[in-house]
């Protein structure tokens, strides 16, 4: 269960679907889906994703939800896939979004605890 702590609204660069970790926009407070594990994280969209007026809610702190687009285990760090979707981050360099509060496959929607960072070694197992 998702217990969100701050959110900013920002300005969104192209579709933003619900659950999905964003990355810095060209312009100044504005976002777009993250593309991978190397780029800056911003938090992660709410339930809505998109508005129709252009704008999208972010959460930059507290305990947030974010869609798996693979496997991960509980306390594993999280970062971006191509899609905007939370792997486990494994290579030393990988931006990290926060950590894994619950165990999830593809598709679900888990908790985390959000901590952005860098991955400084590469991760076990």
């Amino acid at each position: 269960m998702a217990t969100p702590g701050i959110y900013k609204n920002f300005e969104a660069e192209g579709e933003i679907g619900p659950y999905v970790i964003v990355t810095h926009g060209t312009a100044d407070y504005a976002v777009k889906v993250a593309t991978g594990a190397t780029v800056a994280l911003v938090g992660t969209t709410d339930e809505l994703g998109k508005l129709s007026n252009g704008r999208v809610d972010v959460c930059t702190g507290g305990i947030p939800e974010v869609a798996l687009g693979g496997t991960v285990a509980a306390g594993d760090p999280l970062t971006s896939d191509a899609s905007g979707k939370a792997v486990k981050a494994t290579a030393a360099g990988n931006r990290i979004l926060g950590f894994a509060l619950v165990s999830g496959a593809s598709g679900d929607i888990i908790p985390y605890q959000y901590s952005l960072g860098t991955l400084a070694v590469a991760a076990a197992g």
